[in-house]
């Protein structure tokens, strides 16, 4: 992180960097962020470094740059609040109301207005624009990733995590982990929209062993759908259906569905690897 705050420009347009940078790390990003630090630390956090920028009327902005120590994991922690239009910056970015967030290899990027966001936009992208070259090669999106059916997937609705806490900020299933998440779990939830009667969101959980997805299986059936009957499937308060099914050390949930048939067929092309 040194080495990198070295090159990152202390100046963009008419904004300059100000007070002291700053370093956090697994136990300290406390100290930075109160709210949210469950949502880094569920991934495979590293440090952060925290630079500000000011302008000659006072409004700041902050460039946070987080070291996610794989690939993988930033494109997760970068998948999982996606919602404004593409920016064009490092391999997947996004930007809307003066933040822009993007990925680049192992790192995850935060560049935030404290004022006037319509006023801060051309320093925040110029300011990304500069950060995304430092941050070495692109890296791989998580093979999990592969065993989405193509049909019908909404990309950018598309999050990859390992625990409860990022489940239920996507789509929330239970105040309890009844799916046994943690830090041993990888998982995709991804929404679908093939036509009006072919929607859904499915999630895909793949554990350390078959004796792990099983009881998350049992659990989940216990605690969410305890009317299914041998069919694993039922149809909740709003007239969806919901789903599950386990294949090896793979969980398969698909929720919100708009019949049984429909979420048989999309269990039904996932692509498990082969053994």
């Amino acid at each position: 992180m040194k080495d990198l705050a070295q090159s990152i420009p202390k100046k963009v347009l008419d904004w300059e960097s100000v007070g002291q940078d700053a370093v956090y790390d697994r136990k300290t990003i406390y100290d930075y962020m109160d709210g949210g630090a469950e949502v880094y630390l569920a991934f495979d956090f590293r440090n952060a470094f925290v630079r500000k920028y000011r302008n000659p009327s006072g409004e700041e902005i902050a460039l946070d740059i987080y070291d996610m120590g794989s690939p993988g994991e930033a494109f997760g922690v970068f998948s999982c609040d996606r919602q404004d239009p593409e920016a064009g910056i490092g391999q997947e970015s996004e930007y809307g109301y003066g933040l822009l967030r993007f990925r680049q290899g192992r790192f995850f990027v935060s560049i935030t207005a404290a004022g006037d966001e319509k006023r801060a936009e051309k320093a925040i992208l110029e300011l990304g624009k500069a950060v995304a070259p430092l941050l070495g090669p692109a890296g791989p999106v998580p093979d999990l990733l592969k065993c989405l059916p193509e049909s019908g997937l909404k990309k950018k609705r598309t999050s990859y995590f390992h625990a409860a806490v990022n489940l239920n900020n996507r789509f929330f299933v239970a105040s309890e982990n009844i799916l046994g998440l943690g830090k041993d779990t990888d998982c995709i939830f991804a929404e679908y929209a093939a036509s009006p009667a072919e929607t859904g969101d499915l999630l895909i959980v793949r554990y350390q062993n078959e004796v792990q997805a099983r009881a998350a299986y049992e659990s989940f059936f216990k605690a969410y759908l305890p009317e299914a009957g041998p069919a694993a499937a039922a149809l909740t308060e709003n007239g969806k259906w919901t789903m599950a099914r386990t294949h090896r050390n793979y969980l398969a949930v698909v929720f919100e569905a708009p019949s049984k048939e429909y979420a048989e067929t999309l269990y039904s092309v996932i692509r498990f690897p082969q053994k």
